[in-house]
């Protein structure tokens, strides 16, 4: 999948494995280093201390290597040896080498060192050492076959680590050594037989199988980028601890590893084979929720602690998965369960980011409560009254009124659904000008014409047909928001575009291009989701699936250079992300051919 010489390398997607919180990179400033890293103190990579560079060694001194990667293990391969690694989901990692050995350089990513090392010692009976991290945790090896050498300097003036290695021999007879990584934030894991690592690494790959069975069969042709995208999202599945207490989709695994609220809520549209699971996602950040306003986190990490808001995408993500397989699922004790936690977020728009008018329209107060950072329309500020938000909460009502009405409540199912409809002609009414939705700062219209004037397609046959029909108009003509690589996010006619440092300041990101082409989809324009969809799908399948991508190497009003973005950078569209893996799920599955 991943390799030296393969189509993608690990330069931008990190190696990973469901319920673990270690990594492999490649270095972008080094070309073919790797770095072993984990996520659990909560920093990305380009700003960590806590880094190994990995060394293939022979005869104690470090050889050139090339590398591939599977769903199972990533191997090292030297001219005359290997080292093979495989991560678990039991919090350690499993190596083994034969004609090699392995060396762990502590080396920070700002500026090298070692100071995230806060001590070492040998622990009893020469079963292995262990080394503390501080906030990142503790690790300890544990020689299963051959030998293993720590080798430290302490600099007594700088009151830190100056050098910190890990070596791990062969055998001096059999040419071969084995050995466990552990990882733990306080009290060590007890350790006993480890299981045969070909046993590990067959089990690893029965697993990542058994996860691509939750998706529907991809459209012909993007079989392959199928694979890549499960492969994914998996690999981002999250471990239990007391800052996640149940399983989610991180966003990356070392670039910016939190769990998104509305993006476990994408993951859950892609997995309609397996609709408990996709419910379970919907329902997770719920478990966050708090109990006198309502309100969701934006993010949640292992660090813990959360980040901003989110628009309530939970509505939209579930009435699509019920459009496609109907709702068994929503048995009355699931209704019964999460009707209230619906409710409380429902309301939690509509009173505390009410605009005051005595009915439910609301006002955001940060571009994050709409889920575009960067977009144009809010260049007049805030507060604002944007068709985005609204439009989510309409079909969050929607869905607080089915959960209603699954539980036996039908009077308040009812009222649920008098809101949503009486809001929808508010929006239709008050913020379609004929052309597109627009957003109003102090009662006066933004002038911007981007992705998000259209978004509110999602409402579907709930909107009239002209809207329907001039909405699918505006995100097909060519050269505005179409390009050939699928919608941008800005207008191509706009002074305001970027393909730099920003998020959907003009690129062509897979949310949007998701939402939009399931919309017009809903709403009956299936020809032309499918053009859009194939578009965004097909230039994933050549690059790989970045967070977004720039359309053009210049930007068509003027026909100046574009600006070229700098990676590696958290912001930026550079890394592989979960966010537009699920995306691209969805589209294949659902939307492409469909």
């Amino acid at each position: 999948m991943f390799g030296t010489y393969e189509k993608f390398n690990l330069v931008r997607a990190e190696y990973a494995r469901a319920g673990s919180t270690q990594y492999i990179s490649e270095d972008y400033n080094r070309p073919g280093v790797l770095r072993l890293g984990g996520n659990r103190g909560g920093d990305p990579v380009i700003a960590t201390d806590f880094l190994f560079d990995i060394q293939l060694t022979q005869n104690g001194a470090p050889v050139s290597y090339t590398y591939f990667a599977d769903e199972s293990s990533i191997c090292l391969d030297s001219k005359d040896g290997y080292v093979e690694i495989a991560f678990t989901d039991r919090a350690h990692l499993r190596i083994r080498g034969d004609g090699a050995g392995l060396r762990l350089v502590l080396r920070s990513a700002v500026g090298g060192g070692a100071r995230a090392c806060r001590g070492l010692y040998a622990l009893s009976e020469g079963c292995g050492w262990e080394a503390e991290f501080g906030k990142y945790g503790k690790l300890f090896f544990r020689p299963l076959n051959g030998a293993f050498l720590p080798t430290y300097v302490y600099d007594d003036a700088a009151g830190a680590y100056s050098a910190v290695v890990f070596d791990f021999l062969p055998d001096a007879e059999t040419g071969v050594f084995e050995a466990a990584i552990h990882e733990y934030m306080k009290e060590p894991f007890p350790f006993g037989e480890y299981e045969d690592f070909d046993d590990l690494v067959d089990e690893t790959k029965d697993e990542f199988e058994e996860f691509t069975l939750k998706y529907p069969n991809p459209a012909a042709g993007y079989e392959e980028m199928y694979r890549y995208a499960m492969w994914t999202v998996w690999s981002r599945k999250s471990i239990v601890t007391e800052g996640l207490v149940e399983p989610m989709i991180l966003f990356q695994v070392a670039y910016l590893p939190v769990a998104a609220s509305w993006q476990q809520s994408y993951n859950a549209m892609a997995m309609l084979e397996d609709p408990i699971e996709a419910w379970r996602l919907i329902c997770t950040m719920f478990e966050y929720q708090d109990p006198v306003t309502g309100r969701l986190p934006g993010m949640m990490s292992y660090a813990g602690g959360t980040l901003g808001m989110q628009p309530p995408f939970q509505g939209f993500a579930l009435e699509f998965i019920i459009s496609k397989i109907g709702d068994s699922f929503l048995t009355p004790e699931e209704c019964e369960r999460m009707y209230p936690k619906f409710a409380k977020w429902a309301n939690y728009w509509t009173t505390y980011r009410n605009a005051g008018r005595g009915d439910d329209v609301i006002e955001i107060h940060s571009p994050n409560e709409s889920g575009w950072d960067d977009a144009a329309n809010f260049k007049d500020g805030f507060p604002a009254n944007d068709p985005n938000p609204i439009t989510f909460v309409i079909l969050m009502m929607d869905s607080c009124a089915r959960l209603a009405r699954g539980c036996g409540k039908p009077d308040e199912a009812k009222a649920w659904q008098k809101r949503a409809e009486k809001l929808t002609k508010i929006l239709i009414d008050e913020f379609w000008d004929g052309e597109k939705f627009v957003t109003k700062v102090k009662g006066k219209s933004v002038d911007s014409f981007g992705i998000e004037s259209y978004q509110p397609i999602i409402l579907g046959k709930r909107l009239p047909q002209e809207i329907i029909d001039k909405v699918a108009e505006k995100l097909t003509a060519e050269g505005e928001i179409l390009t050939e690589i699928g919608l941008a996010s800005d207008s191509m006619k706009s002074e305001l575009v970027t393909f730099g440092i920003s998020f959907v300041g003009g690129r062509v990101v897979g949310p949007q291009n998701m939402i939009l082409t399931v919309g017009l989809q809903s709403a009956g324009k299936q020809k032309e989701a499918d053009m859009i969809a194939r578009r965004f799908c097909d230039h994933v399948k050549r690059e790989g699936i970045i967070l977004g991508y720039a359309p053009y190497d210049y930007y068509p009003l003027t026909g100046e250079k574009a600006e070229e973005q700098i990676p590696p950078a958290i912001t930026d569209g550079w890394p592989w992300s979960s966010w537009t893996a699920n995306c691209f799920l969805t589209m294949c599955g659902s939307v492409i051919g469909k």
